[in-house]
């Protein structure tokens, strides 16, 4: 089952409730990014009233099991709403957001975590969720430009995402061939540009 809009605002779109989600449902999907479901960064969820709107929604359609899949955001929040959870339904119980029995179906919450980042920095895996199809889109744009930079004869300086981490940066440098490529892991040293402009020469 999906959640369309996450876990605070997903009335809007309504819960797929009792629609099992097969291969026909998800191939299509494979060579898209992102995510289809509409979920995103919630402000919201960062206040105690967000994530107490959260679990009501969860309590009322008897979800307890939760596979998240995000950087360190969600995976925070999700460490967050699982910590506070028996305060938030003892609170909804006394309010009368929920009933007795969506309180006693809802005891427990269970979390799944699973790292979905495309800057591929975290440890313990060879790579993270979305770092392939970012590399994918890179190298279709590295394809796209090359044919004009040698029609004209020019250099091209190409930016890509991963904050902290290299290795998007690298590997793309790696497959396309670059010239030059600048990572936070190893930054460049003193008269670089002197250095960058001899082998461009070459």
């Amino acid at each position: 089952d999906g959640y369309r809009d996450g876990w605070v605002d997903g009335q809007r779109g309504g819960w797929t409730e009792g629609r099992t989600v097969g291969t026909k449902a998800t191939h299509p999907l494979c060579p898209q990014g992102g995510t289809v479901i509409g979920s995103a960064r919630c402000q919201d969820f960062r206040t105690r009233e967000g994530r107490l709107r959260a679990a009501r929604n969860l309590a009322k359609h008897g979800i307890t099991n939760l596979c998240v899949i995000g950087g360190d955001g969600s995976l925070t929040g999700a460490d967050t709403f699982r910590a506070e959870w028996s305060g938030l339904v003892a609170e909804l119980l006394k309010t009368g957001g929920i009933t007795a029995e969506e309180a006693q179906r809802s005891s427990h919450l269970n979390i799944v975590g699973m790292v979905g980042s495309i800057d591929n920095d975290f440890c313990g895996t060879d790579m993270t969720i979305g770092t392939d199809s970012a590399l994918h889109r890179i190298m279709e744009i590295v394809d796209a430009i090359s044919t004009t930079a040698q029609s004209h004869q020019r250099t091209f300086v190409l930016e890509v995402m991963g904050r902290h981490c290299g290795y998007l940066a690298l590997i793309t440098a790696l497959a396309s061939g670059a010239d030059w490529v600048f990572i936070p892991e190893s930054p460049p040293e003193d008269n670089w540009e002197e250095h960058l402009c001899r082998r461009l020469a070459e």
